[in-house]
């Protein structure tokens, strides 16, 4: 397949991820749902690591610092994440998770897995087992593309 080919095969895959990535959250907010799409990939991001830099987690999801520190500041307001001062150099921030954001997130992540499962359960194994390796193919591929500088 041509480069080309492969561009708009990709520009419109992701347009169908961003649709699946809607229609959950419409599911989720059914449900009750509490944080929005940004605020659950940067809580989750924090969870997964306990405790991160502002500028790196920045670099991590791809947001600027700006716009990260509007969030972070309402998820603190919030008591999901805690702020953090390093000792060795004042500039430097942390943000870690609290146990009411572990709370909150665990409880995201299960409502997701929710309305994931119920739609897999419309899939016949095949097409489960094409999916799983569909997903490990493109995850393994994808990280060539993406570089995130340390």
């Amino acid at each position: 397949m041509h480069e080309k080919n492969l561009a708009q095969l990709l520009m419109y895959d992701i347009e169908l991820f961003n649709n699946l990535i809607k229609n959950i959250n419409r599911e989720r907010a059914i449900i009750n749902k509490i944080l929005t799409e940004r605020q659950f990939f940067v809580l989750l991001k924090i969870y997964n690591c306990k405790k991160m830099e502002l500028k790196n987690l920045s670099k991590e999801l791809n947001v600027s610092t700006s716009s990260l520190c509007i969030l972070l500041n309402k998820l603190v307001d919030q008591n999901y994440v805690y702020r953090e001062e390093d000792s060795r150099d004042r500039r430097n921030t942390f943000y870690g998770i609290t146990e009411i954001g572990e709370e909150i997130i665990n409880n995201e992540m299960k409502q997701i897995s929710s309305i994931l499962e119920s739609k897999f359960m419309m899939l016949s194994t095949d097409e489960r087992k094409i999916m799983i390796e569909s997903l490990q193919n493109i995850k393994r591929i994808a990280k060539k593309f993406v570089t995130i500088d340390k």
